[in-house]
Parts: structure tokens; sequence; C-alpha cells
């Protein structure tokens, strides 16, 4: 279905980027559609995957529905809150990415039935996103890979999201951690405690390319600075760029 060209798109409407299930990973690289918050963190990801040729080769609703612990654009969807179409001929019905994730797309979908389209609030001023992958080269698989986005009103934090995979067996946010964050202003003292409470939320793996220990001393300097990464975006003049 890769060549069907009704499922290969970017669009954007008044607050959404819709796109195509079809889309190559490499197009979203590229994409001089996708800008402001939810266009850096999608590019940022998509970029991360690998090579030119598998970028190529992967698509934006196939990395969902071939899920992976090592797939780096979920993390991206679900800091997002991206919606999925999903469509068996013309019946549609579009879902949370979170419900699709969670329940993985075999079982998600009903018979007949296939992820259409990726819909992403496209967000504007006062929101900042931050992507980061840990893997041993640009090519292999990742150990751990993180999505961060920060929406501020009045400088609190009115909304927090923080979603990784690699680290753990499938995609997973930690809630726990953003609830900590949200009403507050954003201190050093805060980063350190919500990395502290991201890192004890999730159960670590390990695997061959690093272990459980590693992992963990890893990820919480990776969210500390997604965090200040994501913070300094959302309080750029006239918003991420």
């Amino acid at each position: 279905i890769s060549h069907i060209s009704e499922l290969n798109y970017i669009n954007k409407d008044a607050a959404f980027y819709r796109i195509g299930a079809c889309t190559r990973v490499q197009d979203i690289y590229k994409s001089s559609d996708l800008k402001g918050p939810a266009g850096k963190l999608l590019q940022a990801a998509a970029g991360k995957i690998g090579s030119t040729l598998l970028r190529n080769a992967i698509t934006a609703g196939g990395n969902l529905a071939g899920l992976f612990p090592w797939s780096d654009l979920p993390v991206a969807y679900m800091a997002l809150d991206a919606e999925v179409v999903c469509r068996r001929g013309r019946p549609k019905r579009t879902v949370p990415v979170m419900s699709l994730i969670e329940t993985r797309a075999p079982q998600f979908l009903d018979s007949n039935e296939i992820i259409a389209e990726i819909i992403v609030p496209a967000y504007g001023p006062g929101t900042g996103t931050a992507f980061a992958k840990l893997a041993k080269t640009a090519n292999d698989y990742a150990m751990i890979s993180l999505a961060v986005r920060l929406s501020l009103k009045e400088g609190v934090i009115n909304q927090a999201r923080i979603a990784v995979n690699a680290i753990t067996a499938q995609p997973v946010r930690c809630l726990e951690a953003e609830k900590l964050l949200e009403g507050k202003a954003l201190t050093e003292e805060l980063i350190a405690e919500a990395a502290n409470k991201a890192t004890d939320s999730i159960n670590i793996r390990k695997d061959i390319r690093a272990s459980e220990e590693y992992r963990r001393e890893v990820f919480a300097v990776m969210v500390r600075r997604a965090l200040s990464e994501a913070f300094e975006n959302a309080n750029r003049k006239g918003g991420q760029q």
C-alpha cells in the first residue's frame, strides 16, 4: 500500500498537521511544511531514524503498525497528543495514538482496517519540544529515545509530556513526572526531581546493547537536558522555530 498516493501527504489546516500513513519518514524529515513546536519535534525524531535508505523505506504509519522498542516516531506522536485515523473503506474512526500504542495495532484494528492518517496539533507560541536518542551508532537501534513537550501559560507549565521508548519494552509516558511538573514554574530543582521521578516510574529493560544500570543513569541525564531544552524553546520570542 506504500504506492497509494491518497495516503502519502503532509497537510496543515488552522490547528493540525495531517500526515498520511504512507508518508515516508524522509519526507517528514525534509518537509518545509512542518514548522513550529510540533513540526520541529517530528522532524527531529524522523531525522534520527537510521540512514537515508531506511528513512525512505519506513513510513509514518508503519512506525506505529510495526511497533518495536526502538521505534522513534511513536514517542513524538505521544508527546504531541496525536490522534490516528483508522479506516476500513469509507467508514473511519479517530482515536488517541495512546490507545493504539497501548493495545498495539494488530489487536486494536478491526478486520480489514488500516491506519490511514496521523493528526498532530500544531501548537504555537508558549510550547517547546525536545527529542533525544541514545544509540551506539547513527544507524543502530535506539537504547533510549525520548520526546518532551512543555506548554506554558504565564510562565507556568500548563501541560507536560514525557514519552520514552527503547529503555522500556514499548513506548510509555512518564505520567508521574508529568503530573509533578504541571502547575509549576520550571527550576533546576524541579527538573532534577522530575528526572528522578521519570526514571523511577518506568520498568527499565536490558539487552545486549546496554545494561539496566547504564540506561537508568543516562536516562535521567537525558530527561534533565530535554526538559531544559523544551523550556528554552517555549520561551523563545515568537515561539519555537
